[in-house]
């Protein structure tokens, strides 16, 4: 599992599966810090691939911090977190290696190809799995099982769907065609087969999730987009168990074939998703750097208040990302992991002017002059967000949500006042 001592660790770009991926630069630890050397291409075309920090210039690169375990922001966004790492933990383990033993470099080539985003890592030191027949039913099955400590049968199979992902919550990534059929997202990667279907995540229920989190995820989707933010496609696919499975587009993916380059808000800015780290001031003034698009920062704002009146308060900094296009220009990413949250200790992740529960349209008003987006924007977004949040109930029941037994109604209702 280890790389063998002296030999760098190839970073590429890959946005056409039909071809070879473009020479990103090379990587290796040294003193405890990752050391990044940018290929003559980067350097060349001065291709933002870290839009912020780590300019396309020549020499090593050593990254800024030990935050990410010696590893640069951006890259350390491709390495699973949460139930991704769980199950790559667990495989290691089977196989008679510790995940603890491997550096930061190290991990990186057990993603391989297989990571979010468009960057891959040479050489691929853990190989794909055979692959079998995909019943979602019974893979949230046995997600139960693993979060409980337990051995399953389908395991390797989970963990080839879902080895890659970050986020809590039990996924698969899988292809979907165009008549429902699913098949492995890693097996349409890896074929750059268009006809095979489009990639997309299925979400499973956690342990301590309501039993139609599913239906509640897609309600707050749709009610997000009748609010004015941009989300990528959603679905709830039908589950002979239980109140359905929640899905939604890959917006790394956007056809067949095709990735973008994608980088966190944690990762760009080097802050960790495990604290409050950034509030929603430094989120609008990082938009702002990365995008230059006061388009994109007044979409950022209408998620902050949409979180804040939703009471989405696990709103972190890897709940936020940028995506860059081929000609490297980034923009903001589609939201994503909408839903009813009390976050760390009743506040939000990401405070506005201080304030992380009790967020008043005051603190709202002011954060926006500063940012200069104007006022007549501003009370056209939250009306759009009041608006979108009193049809709750409507959004709730066309998704299939129990709400006799749902706290959400009364929790959106406290928070409201807030604005009133």
């Amino acid at each position: 599992m280890k790389l063998a001592p002296g030999t760098p660790l190839a970073v590429g770009l890959l946005t056409d599966e039909t071809t070879a991926p473009r020479s990103v630069g090379r990587l290796a630890m040294g003193r405890g810090l990752a050391q990044l050397e940018w290929s003559a291409d980067v350097i060349a075309e001065k291709l933002p691939i870290s839009p912020l920090h780590y300019p396309a210039e020549p020499g090593l690169h050593p990254a800024r911090s030990r935050t990410f375990d010696g590893l640069h922001g951006f890259l350390s966004d491709c390495l699973p977190d949460a139930w991704g790492l769980l199950l790559l933990k667990r495989r290691l383990q089977r196989m008679g290696h510790r995940f603890e033993d491997l550096n930061a470099v190290d991990r990186l080539a057990l993603v391989g190809t297989k990571g979010r985003g468009a960057l891959v890592f040479q050489p691929e030191t853990l190989d794909g799995e055979a692959s079998s027949t995909i019943d979602l039913d019974a893979l949230a099955d046995e997600s139960r099982h693993v979060l409980l400590g337990e051995e399953t049968e389908l395991e390797a199979l989970l963990t080839r769907l879902g080895g890659g992902s970050g986020g809590a919550r039990p996924k698969v990534h899988v292809a979907i065609d165009a008549a429902g059929n699913l098949s492995a997202g890693d097996e349409l990667a890896g074929a750059g087969n268009k006809s095979a279907g489009e990639e997309w995540i299925v979400k499973f229920a956690a342990t301590n999730d309501p039993a139609d989190i599913g239906p509640l995820e897609e309600a707050y989707a749709r009610m997000a987009r009748a609010a004015g933010i941009d989300m990528a496609e959603t679905r709830l696919i039908s589950s002979a168990t239980g109140s359905g499975h929640f899905a939604t587009r890959r917006f790394d993916r956007p056809v067949p074939g095709q990735r973008l380059h994608m980088v966190s808000l944690g990762g760009v800015l080097e802050a960790s998703p495990h604290m409050p780290s950034v509030d929603y001031d430094g989120f609008l003034k990082a938009t702002l750097a990365i995008t230059h698009s006061m388009a994109d920062v007044e979409q950022a704002f209408r998620r902050m208040v949409f979180n804040v009146l939703a009471r989405n308060r696990d709103d972190h900094v890897r709940q936020h990302a940028y995506l860059m296009d081929l000609r490297g220009d980034w923009r903001l990413a589609p939201a994503f992991d909408l839903t009813f949250s009390n976050g760390p200790g009743g506040e939000h992740y990401m405070a506005v002017l201080g304030e992380g529960r009790t967020i008043t349209r005051e603190h709202v008003e002011t954060l926006a002059k500063s940012h200069g987006i104007p006022t007549k924007r501003v009370a056209a977004i939250i009306d759009d967000v009041r608006a979108a949040l009193a049809d709750w109930a409507s959004h709730a029941s066309d998704a299939g949500v129990n709400l006799s037994k749902s706290i959400v109604s009364d929790g959106l209702d406290s928070v409201a006042q807030q604005f009133g």
